[in-house]
């Protein structure tokens, strides 16, 4: 991913710098690579829920290397939504710190990343 290169951004009412934006180049190359890792962050984690669901309806489920493996299922899920989440929250951010173009339009890439979905881990 390329450098972010930013747009002066004046004081605010109290004197305080702004967070600096972004320019809609540099915005559309960081929304394209993050939402190719959340893809894969989420293909990893339906695969751990799969393994999980099948576990659990395995007559191992209940033995020590059933238990230990799901364990670690669990742990890798966490960490995968924690990911997920984490990745959310960038994209979150390149949203609201994305300039418009000439025209007060904001690109469509940018446009298009998702709102602050809700994930359940049960």
């Amino acid at each position: 991913m390329k450098g972010f290169k930013s747009m002066e951004t004046p004081p605010d009412k109290t004197g305080e710098l702004n967070m600096e934006r972004m320019n809609l180049g540099d915005a559309s190359d960081a929304v394209s690579s993050m939402q190719v890792l959340r893809e894969e962050l989420v293909e990893d984690l339906n695969d751990i829920e799969k393994r999980i669901d099948e576990l659990s309806q395995s007559p191992l489920a209940a033995s020590d290397s059933g238990i230990t493996d799901m364990q670690v299922y669990r742990v890798a899920r966490a960490a995968l939504y924690s990911g997920i989440a984490s990745i959310n929250e960038v994209l979150g951010w390149v949203r609201l710190m994305a300039a418009k173009d000439s025209d007060g339009n904001v690109a469509e890439i940018v446009k298009s990343l998702p709102t602050v979905p809700v994930f359940s881990l049960h």
